[in-house]
């Protein structure tokens, strides 16, 4: 059995959330909108777990809307909540998840005013660049992830509202990755909408929320009243349950989690750093203490991947794959980095189910894989 070390792509799901989704599954469960007494127990199940929510998130319960995932969540924020008949710009940045970009793109295909901000070499939004586009540009939304998906590396959001007219600008966050890996408190952030998905912190997949006080010009999913008319269709009784419970663990252990995960990583990079020529992105600014992003000279990304892979090792490549052409990271494209070592990025993402020996022995096995090359090339990448 491999070495899971892929917990930003999904993390398995925590026992207690199982223990906790599973009268769900395998009793009769009623819709939360009956009135009957089956429908009362779902709907009692489906609130609790929004203040469970609320109550990680330091916002109030009636802010939670719950979607199928952080994916719904973004484009549910982006396509209902902006004004499409506004010329007023809509601030992101280059190095955003795809539920964000994506959706950007077909706005802005619809004629509405997209500006993305670009990163620094390190792999933050540039404060400096952004002032100037930011500062006096009356924008209707800024829209800034908090922490990256694949250097982990977290952005400057704090400032980047400093920037805006909060009177009337929307600030959202996706913060996917954030959320049950950092202290992330609502009441004590500039920020108006957050979205996220259950299954980064050891809920179910298929579930995450949208999380703001207002009502969207335009739902996303038209039906019926579920959600306070945020979003229609039956909810996800057992996947709600699984997040919130996965919420309230998230809420108890994240002190633990977040020293434990920092003591995992620093363990494997200081092995790392002493294998000649390896790079790790965004090295010198805060990350998320799980995450790091790292290269190989002269170790092609996915051919490493596949060494690891046989090794037991899970780990995710920093390439896409399109009709069948690799590409390099967008992220790492966004902060500078050369295609060809972008190329040979790997992303390890350790989770409280992994060990030191986990991280010293995937260590070991680079070091194992760089020592097989040639003499001439280790040589060269030294």
């Amino acid at each position: 059995m491999s070495v899971y070390l892929d917990h930003n792509a999904t993390s398995p799901m925590h026992p207690e959330v199982i223990e906790a989704m599973m009268p769900y599954l395998q009793n009769p469960v009623g819709n939360p909108s009956s009135l009957h007494s089956y429908g009362r127990m779902a709907r009692s199940a489906v609130e609790s777990a929004r203040a469970e929510v609320a109550q990680l998130l330091g916002c109030d319960s009636a802010a939670v809307i719950f979607t199928s995932g952080g994916t719904e969540a973004n484009n549910l924020l982006l396509k209902g909540y902006v004004d499409h008949a506004s010329r007023r710009p809509i601030i992101s940045s280059e190095i955003e998840h795809s539920a964000v970009l994506e959706p950007l793109k077909q706005l802005q295909a619809e004629g509405m005013n997209v500006v993305l901000l670009k990163p620094n070499p390190q792999g933050q939004v540039d404060l400096e660049a952004a002032r100037s586009l930011v500062t006096g540009a009356d924008a209707q939304l800024l829209s800034i992830l908090y922490a990256n998906n694949e250097t982990g590396v977290i952005q400057p959001v704090e400032a980047l509202a400093a920037m805006v007219d909060r009177d009337v600008c929307l600030v959202h966050s996706d913060a996917t990755q954030a959320i049950g890996k950092i202290p992330f408190d609502l009441s004590q952030l500039p920020i108006d909408a957050v979205s996220f998905s259950a299954h980064k912190l050891g809920g179910p997949q298929g579930v995450g929320a949208l999380v703001i006080n207002r009502k969207p010009r335009q739902a996303l999913i038209s039906g019926g009243d579920q959600e306070n008319r945020r979003r229609g269709g039956t909810e996800n009784v057992a996947g709600i349950v699984g997040l919130g419970k996965a919420a309230q663990i998230a809420r108890l252990e994240i002190t633990h989690k977040q020293q434990y995960l920092l003591q995992l990583r620093e363990s494997f990079e200081a092995r790392l750093t002493a294998i000649p020529g390896s790079v790790i992105f965004g090295q010198g600014v805060p990350r998320l203490p799980n995450t790091t992003f790292f290269a190989l000279p002269y170790y092609h990304g996915e051919t490493l991947l596949m060494e690891l892979d046989r090794a037991g090792f899970a780990l995710s490549s920093g390439s896409a794959c399109h009709s069948m052409v690799t590409e390099p990271s967008h992220v790492l494209k966004a902060m500078g980095v050369d295609d060809t070592l972008a190329l040979n990025a790997i992303r390890v993402s350790f989770g409280m189910d992994n060990s030191l020996q986990d991280a010293e022995q995937l260590a070991a096995k680079l070091q194992e894989l760089v020592d097989r090359l040639p003499p001439v090339i280790r040589q060269a990448a030294g």
